[in-house]
Parts: C-alpha cells; structure tokens; sequence
C-alpha cells in the first residue's frame, strides 16, 4: 500500500506526493479557500491536503473551516452575567468546525458558517464583514482586520 497515495491531495482531490503536498501547504495563495472576519470572529476556510476521512471510504476530506473567536472573547465563563455576550449563543461558535471533501462544498460550507455567525451577532454584522480578498497579500491580514479601520 502507497501510504502517501492514501493520505495527500490536491485542492481537485488527486493524490499526490508528500514533498508535493509540503511545497503547496507553504503556498497560503494555494492553502487559503476563504477567509472573512465580522467585528473580530474569523471564519476560515483552509485546503488541508491530508485526508481526514479516517474510514478511508468515500472521497478523500481535504478542507476544512473553522470560527475562532476575537482574542478578547472568553468563552464559557460561568461568573459572567452578559453570558450571551461573550459565552453563551456565541459559545457554538467559537472553534466551529466543518470538512469537506471538495472545494465546491467548502466553499458553500464557508458561506454557511458566515451566515451562522452573523445571524448570531445579528443582521446588521452584515455589513462590517471584512474579506480577505480586500488585502493584497493574504498571508500577512491580521488576526482582526477590522483593527486597521
């Protein structure tokens, strides 16, 4: 059995080699399917090239999106009485995670997250989302963009 066969893969799913898959995962142009941040939340949507599919059946799972809250957020305080303010609704949130097998389903899986999280923050966060396609190099945005405002 070709173990790296079995575990590395392309944004298009084809295996590939290990070396191969290193030099992409350097690439953040490459690496990065999406990423947005709506008053400090981040959601990012990553290509990460090893396959998570523990079962091995099916395609191989290969991107992934996650919500990681504002580093001024601390979730699951219980001697909090504003719990839904930083612990409470958004607590699902934070560290939300989803894979996929495809680029097409990550995509859709990112704009789901997205909208979670601002119907958690209410309608109107709607309009402060920041992407990262708004930088010129997206492999230096900050944590929260929405500091640079």
């Amino acid at each position: 059995m070709d173990l790296d066969r079995d575990l590395y893969y392309d944004r298009q799913g084809r295996p590939m080699a290990m070396l191969d898959w290193a030099r992409k995962h350097e690439d953040m142009d490459y690496k990065i399917v999406a990423q947005h941040w709506v008053r400090g939340w981040k959601v990012s949507t990553v290509w990460l090239g090893i396959n998570h599919s523990f079962t091995r059946q099916g395609p191989p799972v290969i991107f992934e999106t996650m919500i990681f809250a504002p580093k001024d957020v601390t979730i699951g305080r219980e001697d909090q009485e504003d719990a839904w303010d930083t612990a409470g609704i958004m607590a699902d949130l934070d560290q939300y995670q989803e894979r996929y097998a495809t680029e097409a389903g990550a995509h859709a899986g990112h704009d789901r997250a997205l909208a979670a999280m601002v119907e958690q923050l209410g309608g109107e966060a709607a309009m402060d989302i920041i992407s990262a396609a708004q930088f010129s190099d997206p492999a230096v945005v900050p944590d929260d963009p929405g500091e640079l405002t």
